[in-house]
């Protein structure tokens, strides 16, 4: 008798194993709340390796989202997990490679590393006059936490291939450099020259998305009339030919 209670306990306990490592993660995703900037579908997998064929996160479109979640740090009660996205070759898809740890009040990640094709971030920007733009923007960070806002937030931020569609063709501009930061809880995109358009400017980027932008920029002399001319939409240049960037 004892040894029958015995076995069927360890078979008890094997089936309820077996349950939660084949946890699939659409049921999971049924039962919680994502916060309302973040929307998932097309889920496959189970809860530890699992597939989103599209992902949402604050208007940004995000395709193939995969993660593999860690066990041992869930005793702890920490989420840790491998999560990439995106096709790298695709300049047309947000791409994303990292490891990200949370816990109910905070996430955190390292070495990440995305592409962001240059339309889906034009497209949220609040330009006086519409702009063509091509090229990727790459944002690799080391170290990022953030709770209740942004505590850290070390990397570079690059604009690769930068160009646009003008009235003769396109107009190649290069690659502009930035410094990524935390101040105040928000993150802070430091861009600096040397670059064609002249630009340094600070871009300081919230929890709730209202960013800021101020800086100034003076085309390069080599670059199109149109270009010169567009410039004036921002202002008049101050006495070193510099125009004002505020957003």
């Amino acid at each position: 008798m004892k040894s029958a209670l015995k076995w069927g306990s360890l078979c008890l306990v094997v089936y309820f194993v077996f349950l939660i490592i084949k946890l699939p993660a659409v049921h999971v995703f049924a039962q919680i709340q994502l916060p309302k900037e973040v929307r998932l579908s097309g889920i496959t997998g189970t809860i530890w390796n699992g597939h989103a064929q599209r992902a949402q996160i604050n208007g940004l479109p995000i395709s193939n989202l995969e993660w593999n979640v860690s066990f041992l740090p869930l005793l702890l009660g920490q989420v840790s997990a491998d999560v990439t996205a995106g096709n790298l070759r695709d300049k047309n898809q947000i791409s994303l490679n990292a490891h990200v740890s949370a816990t109910t009040n905070h996430i955190e990640a390292k070495n990440l590393l995305a592409y962001v094709p240059t339309d889906l971030v034009i497209s949220l920007l609040p330009l006086p006059v519409p702009v063509q733009a091509d090229g990727r923007f790459k944002v690799q960070l080391d170290e990022v936490y953030y709770q209740q806002g942004c505590q850290q937030f070390t990397g570079k931020g690059q604009w690769l291939n930068a160009n646009f569609t003008g009235n003769a063709g396109v107009i190649d501009l290069g690659n502009f450099n930035a410094d990524l930061s935390c101040e105040n809880g928000a993150i802070v995109v430091d861009v600096k020259q040397p670059n064609s358009f002249g630009l340094t400017a600070k871009a300081s980027i919230p929890a709730n998305m209202k960013f800021k932008v101020s800086g100034r920029f003076k085309p390069d002399a080599n670059l199109p009339a149109e270009v010169h001319q567009a410039a004036q939409f921002f202002g008049k240049p101050d006495a070193e030919g510099y125009y004002p960037i505020r957003f």
